[in-house]
């Protein structure tokens, strides 16, 4: 264990009575204090040598958790034997019945006070030992699952250890305690995308978390911080990977790799992530032995410094005046002479192969195959490996444009599209094959994507397809029949009505972050008293019987939803309707306007809600439970005009044109079950007792929230509950 981690001032034994006893060591001070275990410094007497023992805390002080924890990584530990892995040399009990196992006493402390931002060399060095470590324990089925610096140590040669497998799992174990017990361990800081969300992790997980302590080494802080561990979870999962300073732009294809959100888009496993380091080496080598030669020659006559920038000027018109004359159309003039020598170009074409072998196409700027081997072209425009090369650059990066146009990430198909581009151009390579099937392909995807958003009437997300489908020169025969499915699709704020229907109003699939399956359309109003009185006549539908929403126990045999309890319009919602009525109201429009009409679920009206004002007085923005509420003492301190419900359209409507999504009636919805039970959404099924009721209504007071879920029987009405419908495009 390392020396820093020592919390008290050495004490002896014979001064610290309340240390363990433990039959061949003399424990000599306390070196940490963990949540299960405490760490000592010991000398086993046997060989006059330090160690370190960890003594599990008494039984009574733990959970079965933890004793379990503390037992498997003596057992984990016991089964690696590998120069880069800490190792245990006893297990056993102390005198007093506590577990305990020892270790090498490890003096150099541990890889968080350490810093290699200056040190490249000895950050690969230590990489190499970690990732050879790490590739030992996963040929062996286990996965560490918190690789992080303190877990890193070092011994007197100050080679690195990896330590602290106390929540390391055998792969066969991962799943099967993940699946039973939704289990999340680990730290935040590193952990994977998947092992935050609980989910399965095999060793891609591990190389995760050493992307992320390589950023950490190289910048001096975390690439994602927040102080909300779940703030931080979906920080790993969502947000994007972080840019390296200029200085340490030839590790960010590594660390893009590393810290890919996918596990199938990372390094397949340890020795892959290795044999990546070999360009970044061979960089920080060559850039190690210009600048050495610089220093060199500069110690020796400092006028060296007038004749190296004469050298650089005369580099430079010798490879400017060869495209100046070719983009003149001076096509005898004479090329210029190599500005490097054959070793420099074969260290640069090298260098362009391992950056294409390790995925660094086109990205990142400043250490990626194209630029390398554009490079070589600018100081040997016949070479034929660097036009080669660029040509199978083209070729790998067409996958994962594709990739990204396939997933919706516009931005990086629009960059890298162009990127290749350029690439193209300059090599000469615009009618090449392997362009033309970059560009064929990623038109080709955009297409797929551009079709399925108008289908589930994504206007935003369909728009930005065919705007890429067009920057990449798509044909129009194929672009002009989407631009017109597009002009076609509605648009927010506008609205819409099906013959002999009510007004609607598109709801998109995407808005403020939320995204929904597919946009749909919804009622502008609540059903209206007038509404549902005309489908009761045409239907003869008996009226369902109400409870009163604030004595829900007390059935009131008189009153249904022509006599509520209270006056209402005809332009007052209905209430006092129960699911099935509202069902069965859902039914009949359907068959009177030939649309298929329905409830919404629970993420559709909560997205619908997300459109609603929230800046003003609650009595501004909906009828709610307001000062005039008698014999009440919750209630909100205004007065919005009404008692009971109000017609509609008397309240601000919300962004997307929406009334009353912030008071006058709650509203059923489809969901069946709690929010989360996706499972269980069925409109038609007749099996579900209870269902959602959604938002605030006018018995609404401060103590209920927009977002407000109840779960109701499904047979009955409430004098605060009514519906509106929603239809699919």
């Amino acid at each position: 264990m390392p020396a820093n981690d020592q919390t008290d001032r050495p004490e002896s034994v014979d001064a610290r009575s309340d240390l363990p006893r433990i039959a061949g060591y003399r424990l000599v001070r306390r070196l940490g204090l963990g949540g299960m275990a405490t760490v000592y410094l010991a000398v086993q007497e046997s060989l006059d040598r330090e160690v370190a023992i960890k003594v599990m805390r008494p039984a009574r002080q733990l959970d079965e958790e933890q004793t379990i924890r503390f037992e498997h990584e003596a057992r984990i530990i016991a089964k690696l034997e590998h120069p880069g892995i800490v190792v245990i040399h006893e297990v056993g009990r102390t005198q007093e019945g506590d577990l305990y196992y020892v270790m090498p006493y490890l003096a150099k402390g541990d890889l968080s006070v350490r810093d290699y931002r200056d040190d490249e060399p000895g950050l690969i060095a230590l990489l190499r030992a970690l990732l050879d470590a790490l590739g030992y324990a996963h040929a062996r089925g286990i996965v560490h699952r918190d690789v992080k610096p303190e877990n890193v140590l070092f011994d007197n040669a100050d080679r690195p250890q990896l330590a602290d497998f106390g929540i390391a799992l055998a792969q066969r174990e991962v799943n099967s305690r993940i699946t039973g017990d939704g289990l999340v361990i680990g730290t935040s800081a590193q952990m994977s995308p998947e092992q935050a969300r609980a989910d399965p992790v095999d060793d891609r997980s591990d190389l995760y978390s050493l992307g992320i302590l390589t950023y950490e080494l190289l910048t001096g802080h975390l690439p994602y911080q927040s102080a909300d561990s779940l703030s931080l979870a979906l920080m790993h999962a969502q947000d994007p990977i972080p840019k390296l300073p200029e200085d340490k732009a030839h590790w960010q294809a590594f660390i893009n790799r590393a810290m890919a959100k996918r596990p199938e888009d990372r390094f397949r496993n340890a020795q892959a992530m290795q044999r990546a380091l070999d360009p970044i080496e061979r960089h920080v080598r060559h850039a190690a032995g210009l600048l050495g030669r610089l220093r060199q020659a500069l110690n020796k006559r400092p006028s060296v410094l007038v004749a190296i920038g004469a050298l650089v000027a005369v580099a430079i018109v010798a490879s400017v005046l060869p495209l100046v004359a070719g983009m003149r159309g001076h096509s005898s003039a004479a090329p210029a002479a190599p500005a490097a020598g054959v070793p420099e170009l074969a260290a640069q074409l090298a260098d362009a192969q391992a950056l294409l072998a390790n995925g660094a196409m086109l990205q990142p700027p400043g250490a990626n195959a194209a630029e390398r081997f554009l490079a070589v072209l600018a100081v040997d425009p016949d070479s034929a490996l660097a036009r080669n090369g660029l040509e199978a650059v083209l070729a790998a990066a067409t996958d994962p444009i594709v990739e990204a146009a396939n997933a919706d990430r516009y931005d990086e198909v629009r960059a890298s599209a162009a990127k290749a581009r350029t690439v193209a151009g300059k090599a000469g390579l615009g009618d090449s094959p392997a362009w033309q099937a970059l560009r064929d392909r990623s038109v080709e995807a955009l297409a797929g994507r551009a079709r399925t958003h108008l289908a589930s009437a994504d206007r935003e997300q369909a728009g930005q397809a065919i705007t890429l489908m067009r920057e990449l020169g798509a044909a129009d025969a194929l672009l002009q029949p989407l631009d017109t499915e597009l002009r076609g699709m509605p648009q927010p704020g506008v609205v819409i009505s099906d013959p002999g229907g009510p007004p609607l109003l598109l709801v998109p699939a995407r808005y403020q972050g939320s995204v929904l399956a597919a946009a749909v359309l919804m009622m502008r109003n609540e059903v209206s008293r007038d509404e549902y009185a005309a489908f009761a006549a045409a239907s003869g539908r008996p009226a369902s019987r109400c409870r009163n929403s604030l004595s829900p126990l007390r059935l009131f045999d008189r009153r249904d939803w022509k006599d509520p309890g209270f006056r209402q319009s005809g332009s007052d919602p209905v209430v006092c309707v129960s699911f099935d009525d509202a069902r069965a109201y859902a039914r009949w429009l359907g068959r009177r306007t030939g649309r298929k009409y329905r409830l919404p679920t629970n993420a559709e009206w909560l997205q619908a809600e997300r459109s609603a004002a929230r800046k003003a007085s609650a009595c501004v923005l909906g009828n709610v439970r307001d000062s005039s509420a008698k014999g009440i003492d919750l209630h909100h301190e205004c007065n919005d005009g009404f008692a009971n419900t109000a017609p509609a359209g008397r309240f601000r409507p919300s962004a997307l044109g929406l009334h009353d999504l912030l008071g006058n009636v709650s509203e059923w919805s489809a969901e069946c079950g709690t929010v989360s039970n996706a499972l269980a959404r069925s409109f038609e099924s007749d099996t579900c007792p209870r269902r959602a009721v959604l938002g605030l209504s006018w018995q609404g007071g401060p103590d209920v929230d927009a977002w407000s879920v109840r779960m109701l029987p499904s047979d009955r009405g409430y004098d605060d509950v009514g519906f509106r419908l929603v239809r699919d495009l």
